[in-house]
């Protein structure tokens, strides 16, 4: 049985983290290992009971049984050697970090039969911020990857599964190599893809066709290179650590690119155009990266102070159970599109119903994606 958990790193994700299990798993001892500053302000907000600096970590893991790197991988990986010596026999070593195959190599060679370590890749985005903005909820209904080999044992697996499920993590486990493949391809290159896209259309640029060029720059194209806004040292970390699967599928990318570039005026186009749309439908939209599907409606409201608490508190208090929301589109000042979601079709009709009969103009999502294409 876990009892006490400790994380090293308390940042945005380890912030997050103590207060997700404060909230839901509000008997566990969570302890913080980070600088003194940092240890402050995560007491100073919830999110870990006891904390010790870098120096005194021996002291804080001997009694830990679940312990969670929340750093980058080249901090966990320089980290883990003297981690390791200090760890409880057969506790429970897992990370959150974006690659697998190396930290899990780097889990074997330190830790041995000593403790298990199981790799984790929380699907919440690539955020950064200060501890202050940390969400309890970071990890509700979000997809958690477990990587295992081949021989982990399947009662820690099902130990830390049950145990993230409290905090509301949909769990899916595979092994590291896979993890890291199909991470690559879906991930990773993208980033690659908009900081080759935007250097290629801005760089020949001169001022007056800069201006022009950002004219034209549509929501679609913001949306596609606002990753860029993450810092570069968070990607470089990232490729170094996953090179072999990053240069892999970029070259599978590139060959296809190229294919077609080549058949842009052929039937060619059309066929591997409408393969790409048949995948994409096989992906449920609606889902968050979990199994379950979701079911929404979209609410236009006032765009003022209040009004969107004033909507989720008229369905909580109907007694109708919100699974998400997300704001789609603001103008400001004017009004606001919110997206509500709910794990029945049912309940999203029940409550669309009678959000209509309360005055407010809301539409289905097969209503809102028709309006779209």
């Amino acid at each position: 049985m876990i009892k006490k958990v400790t994380i090293i790193g308390i940042g945005y994700t380890g912030g997050s983290l103590g207060l997700a299990l404060k909230k839901n798993l509000p008997d566990i001892s969570v302890t913080g290992i980070d600088r003194g500053a940092a240890i402050i302000r995560a007491k100073n907000i919830g999110a870990i009971d006891n904390g010790c600096i870098f120096s005194e970590a021996a002291e804080c893991l001997k009694e830990t049984d679940l312990l969670f790197f929340t750093s980058p991988v080249n901090v966990t990986k320089e980290l883990f050697p003297t981690v390791a010596k200090s760890v409880k026999e057969h506790s429970i070593v897992t990370d959150t970090g974006f690659t697998k195959r190396e930290i899990t190599q780097v889990a074997r060679e330190f830790l041995g039969s000593k403790a298990v370590f199981i790799g984790g890749h929380p699907i919440i985005g690539y955020k950064r911020g200060a501890i202050e903005e940390a969400d309890p909820f970071l990890f509700s209904n979000n997809t958690y990857v477990l990587t295992r080999e081949d021989d982990t044992p399947q009662n820690a697996i099902n130990t830390l599964r049950g145990f993230l499920g409290s905090i509301g993590a949909q769990i899916i486990v595979m092994d590291p190599e896979e993890h890291d493949d199909l991470n690559s391809g879906i991930n990773h290159i993208l980033q690659l893809i908009a900081i080759a896209h935007v250097n290629s259309v801005y760089a020949p640029l001169d001022q007056k066709k800069f201006e022009k060029a950002g004219a034209l720059a549509s929501n679609r194209f913001k949306k596609f290179s606002d990753t860029l806004r993450t810092p570069s040292w968070v990607w470089e970390d990232i490729f170094r650590s996953n090179i072999k699967y990053v240069r892999k599928n970029i070259e599978l990318f590139i060959e296809k690119l190229k294919q077609l570039t080549e058949n842009l005026e052929s039937h060619s186009f059309t066929e591997e155009y409408e393969k790409a749309v048949s995948y994409i439908h096989k992906i449920p939209p609606a889902t968050k990266g979990f199994e379950k599907s979701l079911f929404h409606i979209f609410v236009t409201v006032q765009d003022s102070a209040g009004s969107i608490a004033d909507l989720t508190t008229l369905i909580s208090s109907s007694g109708y159970d919100l699974r998400d929301i997300g704001v789609v589109k603001i103008i400001e000042g004017e009004v606001a599109t919110v997206r509500l979601s709910f794990d029945k079709q049912s309940t999203a009709s029940k409550v669309g119903s009678m959000l209509v009969k309360s005055g407010f103009n809301c539409r289905t999502q097969f209503e809102y994606e028709d309006f779209f294409l």
